[in-house]
């Protein structure tokens, strides 16, 4: 059924790698948003809500963890993926104030998201 797709939205200033996250998940069978900073990717989260965001830390007008924090005050249950190249910023990923649901280093492979994803919305 087309109607039921789990929408989910990729917040990533690097189009290569928006559009490519974006790709993968479209031929899996979801319905993938993109945004190019945490600002725009709030804005799309309030007029479509996502079952899923997977958002980069570093991004300009509002990072990852701003966007973390303010989907989880929209939604506390819309689970949230970090991916970054920064990998010392991991220690974060288990913060109780930062609450990201998910974690994946970049470089990934594409196995690694779908499992991720797959946790998250089946």
């Amino acid at each position: 059924m087309e109607g039921l797709k789990k929408k989910i939205l990729v917040v990533d200033d690097d189009q290569v790698i928006r559009d490519l996250i974006i790709s993968f998940l479209t031929f899996s069978g979801y319905e993938a948003q993109g945004a190019q900073n945490g600002q725009e990717g709030l804005d799309l989260i309030l007029q479509n809500r996502p079952d899923l965001v997977i958002t980069d830390i570093h991004m300009p007008l509002m990072n990852g963890f701003q966007l973390l924090k303010a989907v989880k005050k929209i939604g506390p249950e819309i689970p949230v993926i970090f991916i970054t190249g920064y990998a010392h910023l991991r220690r974060f990923f288990s913060d109780q104030n930062a609450r990201a649901d998910g974690f994946l280093e970049k470089p990934f492979n594409l196995d690694s998201l779908n499992d991720l994803v797959k946790k998250f919305v089946g």
